[in-house]
């Protein structure tokens, strides 16, 4: 009846003994200081691979909402199509389920000159209420305002019709440019008319309406805005819209809309992603990489619980012989170290997730207070644009770290419980 006790998996007295072991003094055979070392150590891993892992979302989704915020998320060739046609393909899309807005665009480049200085910029021309519910431009603009900026307005922007003198830039084009709202900029544009000399340069000269600030250089530094009338006339564009913008409602789903639209004939030119596709390409690489050494770290740490338990098992080897002269088989005494060395990997592990997810959710009061008892800006404002460090928690990622540093442990403890197992009562109770 002891026996079957004994020999039941994982019961009341398998879990006694494993806990008692864990309890145990030092003096009395317990857990070497090492194993303490290997808690603390699994603690740190998982804490840094959540805390690592969000950031680096946190930072991936600030970059993504700025490009999905400035940029249409797919885009339509239509040039060469008559007007109405165009205007009907408009209103086709605007029916489709998921799609948002769609927007006629005139995207080309020019140099641009102000105060002695050029500089080659992207033009894009657009529509004024387009450029005016631009939520990511709206907000730029109005934290600009709140900073005492002078980033003029979008309420007149394109009134004038195609002969508007309106142009709308970035705020770090504002600064190498020298420009502020009201100046004059000189906009040139190699492709202009024939004549018996040859092609003739288009130039004209704008007045800077407003100033946008969307916290990406590619964007505030090479983007610049005009009416499309306006671009329309300064371009020789003489009918319809050469490039349509379509934003759908989620932008994640852009390859599918894309495919989608592709099968019903659509002049697909792309979408955000293959648009972006060495910074989404960069951003994946990274946090793959990042996400495989910090696992690493996780493994190497738990490597000190294969020590730890070793030295109980031999200062246990007295007690591990009396359980098998008792009844007790090998895969009982694998089970009981087994336990120990899951417990205590279970403990490193919910300890580092409560951490990781506490650091994730606070960062930025944590950021907040460390600059202030440190009186050292530990993420200046002024170079990255935002705040304080973006992060953002994924339960998914925060469950498959859990489980794979969990598992991780328990591997690492397999190992000296098959050793313990191997021990032979009749050696170990021999000088007894």
């Amino acid at each position: 009846m002891e026996a079957r006790v004994v020999e039941r998996p994982f019961g009341p007295f398998e879990r006694m003994l494993a806990l008692r072991y864990l309890g145990a003094k030092r003096e009395h055979g317990g857990l070497a200081f090492i194993s303490i070392v290997s808690v603390i150590g699994i603690t740190l891993g998982v804490w840094a691979l959540i805390l690592t892992m969000s950031i680096m979302n946190g930072f991936r989704l600030e970059l993504i909402s700025k490009i999905v915020g400035f940029e249409p998320h797919i885009y339509l060739d239509t040039s060469g199509l008559p007007q109405p046609q165009v205007d009907g393909m408009m209103e086709d899309l605007l029916r489709r389920p998921g799609v948002v807005a769609v927007e006629p665009i005139i995207e080309d480049t020019a140099l641009a000159s102000a105060h002695g200085r050029s500089e080659g910029v992207q033009v894009r021309g657009v529509r004024p209420k387009d450029l005016r519910a631009n939520q990511l431009i709206h907000d730029g603009m109005a934290k600009l305002k709140k900073d005492g900026g002078d980033v003029g307005s979008l309420d007149s922007f394109g009134e004038s019709g195609p002969l508007s003198p309106d142009i709308v830039v970035g705020e770090q084009f504002a600064q190498a440019m020298g420009l502020y709202v009201g100046d004059k900029i000189q906009l040139t544009q190699p492709n202009g008319s024939q004549t018996i000399a040859g092609m003739a340069p288009r130039t004209r000269v704008f007045t800077v309406s407003a100033i946008f600030n969307v916290g990406n250089e590619r964007y505030d530094r090479y983007s610049i805005f005009l009416p499309i009338e306006s671009a329309k006339n300064f371009f020789g564009v003489d009918d319809g819209y050469p490039i349509l913008g379509i934003r759908i409602d989620h932008p994640d789903n852009a390859e599918a809309m894309t495919t989608q639209l592709a099968t019903a004939g659509l002049p697909i030119i792309g979408n955000w992603i293959t648009r972006n596709s060495t910074y989404v390409t960069a951003l994946i690489v990274e946090r793959n990489v990042m996400r495989l050494i910090l696992f690493i770290v996780v493994i190497i740490t738990a490597l000190n619980i294969i020590t730890g338990i070793l030295m109980l098992v031999k200062n246990k080897a007295r007690d591990i012989a009396i359980l098998r002269t008792i009844g007790a088989t090998r895969s009982g005494v694998v089970r009981v170290f087994l336990m120990t060395g899951s417990f205590l990997g279970m403990a490193g592990v919910l300890t580092g997730l409560m951490l990781g997810v506490l650091c994730s959710i606070y960062i930025a009061p944590i950021q907040h207070t460390l600059e202030g008892i440190l009186h050292v800006q530990l993420f200046p404002k002024d170079i990255y644009q935002l705040d304080a460090l973006p992060a953002h928690l994924q339960w998914s990622e925060v469950a498959w770290v859990t489980i794979s540093a969990f598992v991780v442990t328990l591997v690492m403890s397999i190992i000296p419980a098959l050793w313990a197992a191997r021990l032979d009562p009749v050696d170990a109770l021999r000088f007894q």
